[in-house]
């Protein structure tokens, strides 16, 4: 027996060192070979994609592609909860939803299905905080069709009243039972205790859907919906002059409006520190802790997206991962994100979801993961990982012609410097070292966090008033009459 085990045992060292070799011997070759600096050409407006503007004021983005027999158009449009006063928060998401769903003068909802149903199209509508989005998938050769069916749903929405009726059950029967996905509770409640009553911040309850009428509906969609608020983002088989004169003949005639849209209420820039316990029986914990962070503006978003990268944002070759998942066995789900494309001050958020026995370990271990990247410079092959990885997924955020237009359109509705993307490489390349430490140090604020937690504090292995003001709130059941 011995013998037996002696051969497997040399086996086993001779293939090990076999593999290694390989090994090796790839890395060698990797090393020697002569990788050159990524060479990727810009989009540009009046090259790739050309820009136009209806007399009526619709800003066209188009862009041609005749590989596949398909036309799409992305529409985004101003006008949303933001813009409304918190007892008739619902009203926007009804709109857009309905728009599409609530038939229009022309053609029934069911009607409305089953034609697109026979067509293989979709036409999707949805209004969200700040913004709206209508989006047409067809194929070419019904390309005008489809454009005078997106019209009509834009234009000509009658939100029939068994539709709002079917939707705001809907909304009643979700608001009912949102209590019992964790994950849901913790965002809900962390994003309200940063953000208290701002539209961000706002919870919605069923007596803020109960008495929406019709009327509601239509006067929201009367006060956003115009050609001079619209801006369409063409791509697919077609001919530009073809789509000019369609976009002209179902559009053309809508007349502009003076839109007189309100001020969005501005972000309350106030930390609220604490342990904030939400009780739930049950055997895991859903951890969300963070603060405020930084505008789109800030010339400092570069340097805080690669830092964040390193900490918590860069999956499984992040810190957080590597420690709380990877060493220590305490979740499957880690990580974090701090968010730089927000108009106003968006969220740094990082999250752990572990057993009870270890909410106070992965506690720590996030808090500690936050101290260190505050404590010492990332090493250059944290840096050069990071930064390769956001400059391979941002060149492959522009493979296909509708990526292509639709960013480029975004930054013209999002008023931000044409440029940007033109610089983005460099500015992802330029980050230092000195520079993570540095943001690290200004944009992470461990005394300013506010941490949620929901679970069950009983079985916790100790209590988390180590970290901080320990603050139990009851979650409350949702109002339903």
């Amino acid at each position: 027996m011995k013998k037996y085990i002696i051969i497997f045992a040399l086996m086993a060292f001779c293939l090990t060192a076999f593999i290694q070799a390989q090994e090796s011997k790839a890395s060698r070759i990797i090393k020697s070979l002569d990788i050159k600096p990524l060479d990727w050409s810009v989009p540009e407006i009046g090259k790739d994609v050309i820009r136009e503007v209806t007399d009526n004021g619709i800003v066209l983005y188009m862009m041609e592609n005749d590989r596949l027999p398909l036309f799409e158009i992305n529409v985004l449009f101003k006008g949303g909860e933001a813009y409304l006063p918190a007892e008739k928060m619902a009203v926007s998401g009804l709109t857009g939803s309905l728009m599409r769903k609530g038939g229009t003068k022309n053609i029934s909802a069911d009607s409305l299905n089953l034609l697109l149903e026979s067509l293989g199209a979709s036409i999707e509508t949805g209004i969200g905080l700040e913004d709206g989005h209508a989006s047409l998938n067809i194929l070419s050769q019904d390309m005008e069709l489809g454009i005078r069916l997106l019209a009509d749903i834009l234009r000509n929405p009658v939100f029939e009243q068994e539709k709002l009726d079917i939707t705001k059950a809907q909304y009643q029967n979700d608001i009912k039972r949102r209590n019992d996905n964790i994950d849901a509770v913790a965002v809900r409640e962390f994003n309200h205790l940063l953000y208290g009553e701002h539209p961000v911040g706002r919870i919605l309850e069923w007596k803020y859907v109960r008495d929406i009428s019709r009327d509601d509906l239509i006067a929201f969609h009367e006060k956003f919906m115009a050609p001079n608020n619209l801006m369409m983002g063409i791509t697919g088989n077609f001919d530009q002059g073809e789509v000019k004169k369609l976009i002209d003949k179902y559009f053309g005639d809508w007349p502009q409006k003076n839109l007189n849209l309100s001020e969005i209420p501005e972000v309350a820039d106030t930390p609220h520190p604490g342990i904030y316990q939400f009780y739930k029986d049950i055997n895991q914990s859903v951890i969300r802790l963070g603060h405020l962070g930084i505008k789109r503006d800030n010339p400092d978003r570069y340097a805080v997206l690669v830092m964040n990268y390193i900490l918590g944002g860069g999956s499984f070759s992040s810190r957080m991962t590597a420690k709380i998942r990877t060493d220590e066995g305490l979740t499957y789900s880690v990580g974090s994100r701090y968010q730089a494309s927000e108009r106003d001050y968006g969220r740094f958020y990082s999250w752990c979801k572990t057993k009870s026995e270890s909410t106070h370990r992965a506690v720590y271990l996030l808090l500690d993961e936050i101290n260190k990247i505050r404590d010492g410079k990332v090493t250059e092959e944290e840096l050069k990982f990071a930064q390769d990885s956001y400059i391979n997924q941002y060149v492959f955020g522009f493979t296909t012609p509708a990526q292509i237009v639709n960013r480029l359109m975004n930054l013209e509705f999002d008023n931000r410097p044409p440029d940007l993307i033109k610089d983005y490489l460099d500015n992802i390349r330029a980050v230092t070292r000195d520079d993570v430490l540095r943001v690290a140090r200004e944009y992470l604020n461990p005394d300013d966090l506010t941490i949620v937690v929901v679970g069950n504090q009983e079985n916790f292995e100790a209590p988390l008033d180590e970290f901080g003001k320990v603050i139990n709130i009851e979650i409350k059941d949702p109002v339903i009459d």
